[in-house]
């Protein structure tokens, strides 16, 4: 798989430190008894520990935890696995591999298997609750739901593939009870005065659960309130009766908005409303019948934008030299921006540069990609600092504080790509590429955005291989990129970045902006004289 383009490209080249500073983490700088990559069929994360040799296994729930067929895995150079490793394993329990080089190592492979249980019932408050290792559940329903009448909706009890089949329980009538089974076909109405008792189907077996369903008292309330910065996400509580909405304030107004669209299931009702003004104080509830719930107050976040998106703040301490050192903040303002100038300008200058007479507006910032005696450079400029030269690597810290949650990054552009004429086949192996097949296609610009949750900046170590996994760091929140090889032709284009959020629920602590004249810079590939302008970038808040 091939690694996400860094900014880090041109002191990569001279000084060994990759350009990528996005690193899938089944791969690992080469031990002498390492596991490298592990895949196996159906997984959904495969997480490589090389310190205490251990590989974990997240698999989907359709696969047989018995027979995990093994698709690939590969070790450090000149290493190999004793005696090979089985088409299929048995990851019930954890599993040993030895892999051999001068001496032996022994890792261990482990699997966990999550499964999705749900019930789901009219009326129903919160979430079933599941007691797994005895396979009994509690429902909750309104206080005013007749427990001699509880429609079940649908229901999973275990993993994919498993079905409910029949469910039994005891019907009062009177002063007399007696058993009922039944056929499970949802929806159905069932009798749950008392426990039920529910049998699936899976992997050929029969298994048996408990299901008490109970009632809880519901009150009018605002249960949660996930503010952006022209939209929140609204989620409450009513009784279960009547037609219940949502309604929002200013803070200070009198009058309230009734707001369009709400959902309501079972007890709760939510609502995802947009028209806020960024960094505003406001009020919402619920409203159920003549009852209505304490208002709940919230603020917006700020529509916020980082320093010297225009790219007209430049510095430099000897800005006639010929090869001067380019920083692209002013030597007051709050640094946001950074490059590989620091490590790389000595050699054979800035790669990125301040342009004043090619512009949208004001000043922008040239990327080219170029070729020294070494090796390639991108040319390239990212949110966060050059640290320092570490042996034959660098470090820097990645990313600038935010908080907000844009929904795109948009900017201008423009691009003048060369045939890649240059390509690191010992590089580009490691990531699956080949340089034959590069060689001579056209070359690819990259701008890209993210946004984490880190504790505080990434410190990207190179010599040490500490990099960011874009795929696989749960800290990333968003991302958005683009990459193309098309030419504008000497003029700029607009773009927008729309970001993808993986989890809507969390804000960030951390935004990284990049961008980059070659795509494979990090390989040390690319053509020499791409050349990328950028100018004008800003972020978007719908």
């Amino acid at each position: 798989m091939r690694k996400t383009l860094t900014l880090l490209a041109f002191a990569v080249m001279l000084f060994g430190v990759t350009s990528c500073l996005f690193e899938n983490d089944l791969s690992y700088p080469k031990t002498e008894a390492d596991i490298t990559s592990f895949e196996v069929e159906g997984q959904l994360s495969v997480k490589i520990d090389a310190e205490n040799r251990h590989v974990a296994v997240e698999l989907a729930e359709s696969v047989d935890i018995s027979r995990v067929k093994v698709t690939g895995i590969a070790v450090s150079e000149k290493a190999e696995i004793v005696g090979g490793v089985p088409a299929y394993l048995d990851l019930t329990g954890p599993v040993t591999i030895v892999v051999k080089t001068y001496s032996e190592e022994t890792w261990t492979v482990s699997a966990t298997q999550p499964v999705v249980r749900y019930i789901d019932v009219e009326g129903q408050v919160g979430e079933a609750e599941f007691d797994v290792p005895n396979r009994s559940a509690i429902v909750y329903v309104s206080g005013s739901q007749s427990l001699k009448s509880v429609v079940f909706k649908a229901m999973k009890l275990e993993k994919e593939g498993s079905v409910v089949v029949s469910t039994s329980g005891t019907v009062v009538e009177g002063t007399l009870t007696h058993e009922e089974t039944e056929e499970c076909v949802f929806p159905m109405t069932l009798e749950c005065v008392m426990l039920r008792k529910f049998t699936v189907e899976t992997d050929g077996e029969t298994v048996d659960w408990i299901v008490r369903v109970l009632n809880k008292d519901v009150e009018v309330e605002v249960t949660s309130v996930n503010a952006w910065a022209t939209h929140a996400y609204v989620t409450g509580l009513f009784d279960g009766t009547g037609e219940p909405y949502i309604e929002y304030r200013r803070d200070g107004d009198d009058s309230w908005t009734k707001v369009i669209g709400a959902v309501v299931t079972g007890t709760g009702i939510s609502a995802d409303f947009t028209g806020l003004q960024p960094g505003a104080a406001y009020e919402v509830r619920v409203v159920s019948g003549e009852n209505a719930s304490a208002p709940f107050a919230f603020e917006t976040e700020d529509a916020a934008q980082v320093p010297n998106m225009d790219f007209d703040d430049w510095y430099s301490s000897d800005p006639s030299a010929a090869k001067a050192v380019w920083y692209p903040y002013s030597s007051s303002a709050d640094q946001a921006w950074d490059s590989a100038n620091p490590g790389a300008a000595t050699f054979i200058g800035s790669s990125t540069t301040p342009e004043e007479s090619f512009v949208v507006s004001g000043k922008a910032a040239r990327l080219e990609s170029k070729y020294a005696v070494i090796a390639f450079a991108a040319g390239n400029i990212y949110t966060g600092k050059f640290d320092k030269i570490a042996g034959v690597g660098a470090e820097l810290d990645w990313g600038y504080p935010f908080t907000s949650r844009p929904s795109a990054l948009k900017g201008w552009y423009s691009y003048s790509p060369k045939p890649i004429d240059r390509a690191d086949a010992s590089k580009l192996s490691t990531g699956g590429l080949s340089a034959g097949e590069l060689l001579g296609k056209q070359d690819k610009c990259q701008i890209l955005v993210i946004l984490a949750d880190w504790d505080s900046q990434f410190h990207v170590n190179t010599t040490k291989g500490q990099f960011v996994d874009v795929e696989n760091d749960g800290h990333i929140i968003a991302y958005g990129v683009l990459e193309t090889d098309m030419s504008t032709d000497g003029e700029y284009k607009e773009f927008t970045i729309d970001l993808e959020y993986r989890t809507k629920n969390r804000r960030p602590n951390y935004v990284v902006i990049s961008a980059c004249a070659s795509y494979l810079g990090d390989y040390f590939t690319g053509g020499v004289g791409s050349t990328l302008y950028v100018d004008e970038f800003e972020f978007v808040y719908e």
